[in-house]
C-alpha cells in the first residue's frame, strides 16, 4: 500500500497489492464542479479520467452516437461492400452471414439479419462449431455455403486472416465480404471487400471498436447508398437507431474500451435495452429474474455470458438464433437452454481452473506472462480460464489445451502489453498454425513441438516493451478515486455516480476506500464469498453499518481470517453498488482489505 498516498502506517494488503488515491488537481475538480454544477465526488471522478476541460466533461456525462459518429465511408473498402450488398438487395440473391462464435460474432450476425430481412431478403446465419470446425471460415464450409445457392457470403468478427477459405470461395464463384476488426496480416486475403479498422492501410480514426460497431457502420453505409436510388421511396426505411442495444452488448463483451464512440453506443443501448424492444434479450432477463436498471454488468457478467454459453459448449447457432427471433415461445426455449449450458459452462471451468492454479503455484516463476498447458481442457472455457488467472497473478495469461499433438490455446492481456499484436508476428514467424487478436486478447493454434519456443518468443516481446516494470507495477496496483465514510456511502452518492455510466474497460467504476472501520458481523454466502457488515469507527451516534461482499475469498488462504474478523478494525478498497434485491440499499463489493494491528 502506498501509505503516503493513504496517510496511514503501512500495512499488508491481503492480496499484496499497493493503494494509491489519485491525486486530482483541487482547482480543477472546483471548477468542474462549478461549471458544470455537478458533485464534487462526480468531479473528481472525471478529473481523474482526464475530462477536466468542461465542454469534455459536459460530452462524457452526455454521450449521443450523433455527436461522435464517423463518416462510415472513411472506412476501406465500405464503398464496395455497400455496392455489393445493394446488388444482393435488389436481385433477391440468397446471401450467408458466416459469424464467429462469440457474443460479437452473435450480435453483428443478428444485426446485418435485422437489416437485410428489413430491406427484404432473408439471409442464412452459419456459425462454425469450436471444437469441430475451429475459429474463421473454413474451406468445407465455404462449399457448403456454396452448394447451398449462396451467391454473397458476409463473414462478420472474423475472415480477415482467412485466406485459404477465402480463396477457395473465390475459385468456386463465391463473393465475399469481411467485417471485421481483429489485427490483419501485411498481406489480406482475396476478398471482394475488407472492411476492417484494423487494416494496416486503413486510416479509420477508431480502431478499439467491435466487429459489430464494423457491421453498424457498414448498414449505414448501405442504407445512405439506398436512400440515393430512392430504394425507401417504395420501400419501408430502417430505423438503425434500434440495433443500438446489440451494438452495446457486442462492445462490452468484447472487452472495447467505454470511451468516445463506444461509450456513446453503450449509453444508448442500454436505454433501449431498458425499454425491451429485442424479444431476446427480453427473455434472457426473465430467465436470470433480471429486473434491475441495465447497466454494463449486467451485459458483461449475466446476459454475455449465456449468449456466449452456446458457443462455448455445444450449440453455436443459439446465441444468434435468441437475438434474432419473433416467437416468443422459441425466444424463451433457447434463454432457458443457454442459461443451462452456461450453467455446465461454469463447472467444466471450475475442474480446469482448479488443474490450471494447481499448476501455476507448482511452478511460480518471475516470468512475465503466466503459461498454463494442458491435456484436453475444454477450449470454449479457454478464454474465460485465461481471464481467471490473469485477475489472480496481475499479469498477460496464456492457457493451451493439447490435444493429439496440437494446441488451441487463449490469451489475455493487461494494459500497455498488446498480445494479438505479439501473437501476430509469432504466426509470421511461422510458430504458430494460425492465430490473431486485438491488444486485450487472442487465440490461436500450435503445433506441442513449438510450445516452449512460442513461451520464450512471448516472454523476449514482453521484456523489450518499454517502460515494461512500469506495466507491471500498474497491474498491482488500485487506483482509488477518493475516499470516503460509511456514513456517505448511501443512495445519494450512487444516484450521483450513476451520471458516470456506463463503466467498463477505459472508464473502470469509480474505486473508494473507506478507512478505520469496525467489523460488525461476518458471514459466508454461496459456496466461497463472505459478508461482512461494517460501521466507521468514530461514528457514535448515527452508527450507520454498510454491507460489504467479498467474492471467492473464501477460495483464498485468508478466507477464514475474515470470518473471525469481527470486532476488528480495517480498511477496505473497492466499488459502490445498489443492492438489487434491496432498492432502498447500498452494498460495497471488496476488492482488497488490510487489518489495523
Amino acid at each position: 500500500m502506498d501509505s503516503r498516498r493513504l496517510g496511514l502506517e503501512l500495512r499488508p494488503s491481503l492480496r499484496k497489492l499497493s493503494w494509491c488515491v489519485l491525486e486530482a488537481d483541487e482547482r480543477k475538480v472546483l471548477y468542474l464542479c462549478q461549471v458544470l454544477g455537478i458533485h464534487e465526488v462526480l468531479s473528481r471522478v472525471l478529473v481523474n479520467r482526464g475530462y477536466s476541460d468542461p465542454d469534455m466533461a459536459a460530452k462524457f456525462l452526455i454521450p449521443k452516437v450523433k455527436d461522435s459518429l464517423p463518416d462510415p465511408f472513411l472506412l476501406k473498402d465500405i464503398d464496395i461492400a455497400a455496392d455489393r450488398i445493394i446488388s444482393a438487395i435488389q436481385n433477391q440473391e440468397k446471401v450467408t452471414i458466416f459469424a464467429d462464435y462469440d457474443v460479437d460474432g452473435a450480435t453483428s450476425s443478428a444485426l446485418l439479419k435485422k437489416f437485410l430481412c428489413e430491406c427484404g431478403i432473408l439471409p442464412g446465419i452459419y456459425i462454425p462449431h469450436r471444437i469441430n470446425e475451429g475459429y474463421g471460415p473454413n474451406v468445407g464450409a465455404i462449399q457448403q455455403i456454396k452448394a447451398n445457392g449462396t451467391s454473397l457470403l458476409i463473414t462478420v468478427d472474423c475472415g480477415t486472416t482467412a485466406f485459404e477459405p477465402l480463396s477457395e470461395a473465390k475459385k468456386i464463384g463465391l463473393d465475399v465480404i469481411v467485417l471485421d476488426h481483429h489485427m490483419a496480416d501485411g498481406k489480406l486475403p482475396d476478398a471482394l471487400a475488407i472492411v476492417n479498422p484494423n487494416r494496416l492501410d486503413d486510416d479509420f480514426p477508431y480502431k478499439s471498436i467491435a466487429a459489430v460497431a464494423v457491421t453498424f457502420m457498414t448498414v449505414i453505409a448501405v442504407r445512405t447508398k439506398l436512400r440515393k436510388i430512392n430504394w425507401f421511396g417504395t420501400n419501408k426505411e430502417p430505423d438503425l437507431i434500434q440495433y443500438l442495444d446489440l451494438v452495446a452488448l457486442g462492445t462490452v463483451c468484447d472487452i472495447m474500451p467505454l470511451t468516445g464512440l463506444n461509450r456513446a453506443f453503450v449509453a444508448q443501448g442500454l436505454q433501449l435495452i431498458a425499454k425491451r424492444n429485442n424479444l431476446g434479450l427480453r427473455m434472457i432477463a426473465d430467465v436470470v429474474k433480471l429486473d434491475a436498471k441495465p447497466r454494463s454488468f449486467h451485459l458483461g457478467y449475466i446476459i454475455g455470458p449465456r449468449i456466449n454459453a452456446g458457443g462455448r459448449i455445444s450449440k453455436p447457432e443459439l446465441g444468434a438464433a435468441l437475438l434474432t427471433t419473433i416467437d416468443p415461445i422459441e425466444a424463451h426455449d433457447i434463454a432457458s437452454k443457454l442459461n443451462m449450458l452456461n450453467q455446465e459452462r461454469r463447472e467444466i471451468e471450475k475442474q480446469a481452473l482448479d488443474e490450471i492454479i494447481s499448476q501455476i503455484e507448482l511452478e511460480v516463476s518471475e516470468s512475465p506472462v503466466i503459461f498454463a498447458v494442458g491435456e484436453n481442457w475444454h477450449i470454449g472455457v479457454l478464454g474465460i480460464l485465461a481471464s481467471r488467472v490473469k485477475e489472480q497473478y496481475n499479469k498477460p495469461s496464456i492457457v493451451i489445451s493439447v490435444s493429439g499433438g496440437v494446441g488451441k490455446g487463449s490469451a489475455r492481456s493487461i494494459h500497455g502489453i498488446d498480445l494479438g499484436l505479439i501473437i501476430q508476428s509469432a504466426k509470421e514467424m511461422n510458430m504458430l498454425i494460425d492465430g490473431g487478436g486485438h491488444a486485450m486478447a487472442g487465440g490461436f493454434t500450435i503445433d506441442l513441438s513449438k510450445v516452449n519456443e512460442f513461451k520464450d518468443f512471448v516472454q523476449k516481446k514482453i521484456m523489450a516493451i518499454k517502460y515494461i516494470d512500469n506495466l507491471f507495477e500498474e497491474a498491482l496496483e488500485l487506483k482509488v478515486d477518493s475516499v470516503i465514510t460509511v456514513h456517505t456511502a448511501n443512495d445519494n452518492l450512487i444516484e450521483i455516480l450513476e451520471k458516470a455510466e456506463p463503466f467498463g474497460n477505459g472508464n473502470p467504476q469509480p474505486r473508494f476506500a473507506i478507512l478505520n472501520a469496525i467489523v460488525l458481523r461476518a458471514t459466508q454466502f454461496g459456496s466461497s464469498h463472505i459478508s461482512l457488515l461494517i460501521r466507521d469507527q468514530d461514528d457514535i451516534i448515527s452508527r450507520k453499518t454498510l454491507k460489504c461482499l467479498f467474492f471467492k475469498a473464501l477460495e483464498k488462504d485468508y478466507g477464514q481470517l475474515l470470518l473471525n474478523s469481527v470486532n476488528k478494525t480495517l480498511d477496505v478498497v473497492g466499488t459502490l453498488q445498489s443492492d438489487d434485491w434491496e432498492r432502498s440499499k447500498v452494498k460495497f463489493i471488496i476488492e482488497d482489505i488490510t487489518f489495523h494491528g
